[in-house]
């Protein structure tokens, strides 16, 4: 089974992810700390990354997991388009935007995972 992690510092948001992608193993982390501690636990094939979050944001987060896995495949979602580049040039392969259809979240899973 497809495993994603999926680091975004809103719970509510979180909850509304793993809901969207039931058909998927979903772990969950509140901040890019326990993110990138959680990858390294469990190596998921796809993280989708929220920017913006306390203690580590998805910038750093992103940079210390394709540290550890260069191969590693993160997406990026968030409500701020101001952030593309940074978190383009930190490693994400992709930037979503919030509020994202279920369609359009599964769709960009399956492309990174092809």
């Amino acid at each position: 089974m497809i495993k994603i992690l999926i680091v975004d510092d809103n719970e509510a948001l979180r909850k509304l992810f793993c809901k969207m992608l039931e058909e998927f193993d979903v772990l969950e982390a509140c901040n890019g700390k326990e993110g990138v501690k959680i990858y390294k636990k469990h190596k998921p094939d796809i993280v989708i990354m929220d920017i913006l979050m306390p203690e580590m944001d998805g910038i750093i987060a992103t940079k210390e997991i394709l540290k550890f896995d260069p191969k590693a495949k993160i997406a990026a979602l968030t409500a701020y388009s101001s952030y593309t580049n940074e978190i383009l040039e930190a490693g994400a392969r992709e930037v979503m935007y919030k509020p994202i259809a279920k369609e359009k979240l599964i769709q960009c899973i399956k492309e990174h995972l092809s």
